[in-house]
């Protein structure tokens, strides 16, 4: 999943038991995941909120969680590395920029706070909020059972605790068939931006180049999009084979159908990764 901290297992300095509730959670909220958490928590109680008020303050807030949570992430894998450039020769500086760049346009954290940040500044979009509510719900859930349950309430497995047994039974059952309906959900989306552009809704058309590019980028670095085109597409050929299916409506599928494929082929990412086997 998107967005996970870079060390799930909380603050190196962990309270000890003798210190009281307050003193363990102070200690806990001093990390910056913490900071993490808490952007992801501004998405979650937002995104209810919003759901039965339709306020647009919640909306915005939301999406300032997600910013922070987001950005967060970007900073600890691309921006605290001890490399200081300043140090290295002329091609080992530019050989770091290039692959930290690399590393920028590949990474889905990027991706998301980019997007984020576009749907913060345009017209309200209800249905934008659904993946990223997706992310909050398990991300608060893993840190929860991570840190806060056991660093601060001195909760752990071994206590045979239901609330943790709970929290890693969802995840662990539920993650994955989540991604899937994130990537399923993304091109609902994509769909009814289309609808929008078509109907000249204002800065739709806007959206809709930024929202293709998006999509696009999901493709070429998430398995989850691949999955959820690679479904569609069945769908889809099944419904136009119908015999019912005008010949010009097939003709125009098969045309769509094949500038598509022909579109996967070209990476706005770059080449992707090759693993080389070891001997």
């Amino acid at each position: 999943m998107s967005s996970r901290p870079a060390n799930n297992q909380g603050p190196p300095n962990l309270p000890a038991r003798d210190k009281s509730l307050v003193q363990r959670f102070m200690a806990v909220a001093r990390s910056l995941q913490f900071a993490w958490f808490t952007g992801h928590s501004v998405v979650l109680i937002s995104s209810i909120f919003y759901l039965f008020k339709m306020s647009e303050f919640y909306y915005r807030l939301a999406y300032l969680g997600v910013i922070e949570s987001f950005g967060i992430i970007i900073y600890q894998q691309f921006f605290t590395r001890n490399e200081p450039l300043q140090t290295q020769d002329a091609a080992t500086t530019k050989a770091s920029v290039k692959s930290r760049v690399a590393g920028l346009l590949k990474s889905e954290d990027v991706l998301y706070l980019v997007l984020a940040n576009f749907w913060l500044f345009t017209p309200r979009f209800s249905f934008s909020l659904i993946p990223f509510f997706a992310f909050a719900v398990f991300h608060v859930l893993i840190y929860v059972e991570k840190v806060i349950l056991p660093k601060v309430f001195h909760l752990s497995s071994k206590d045979s605790s239901k609330i943790l047994s709970f929290i890693d039974k969802f995840v662990v059952q539920y993650n994955d068939l989540c991604m899937h309906w994130v990537g399923t959900t993304e091109l609902l989306i994509f769909i009814l931006v289309l609808f929008r552009a078509i109907l000249c809704f204002q800065r739709s058309w806007i959206i809709l180049v930024v929202y293709a590019v998006f999509i696009k980028l999901r493709y070429e670095n998430s398995k989850y999009m691949k999955a959820a085109f690679a479904q569609w597409r069945v769908r889809m050929d099944g419904i136009i084979s119908h015999p019912s299916v005008p010949p010009y409506v097939k003709r125009a599928y098969n045309a769509v159908k094949m500038s598509l494929v022909r579109l996967s082929e070209f990476r706005l990412s770059g080449a992707p990764q090759v693993t080389k086997k070891q001997n």
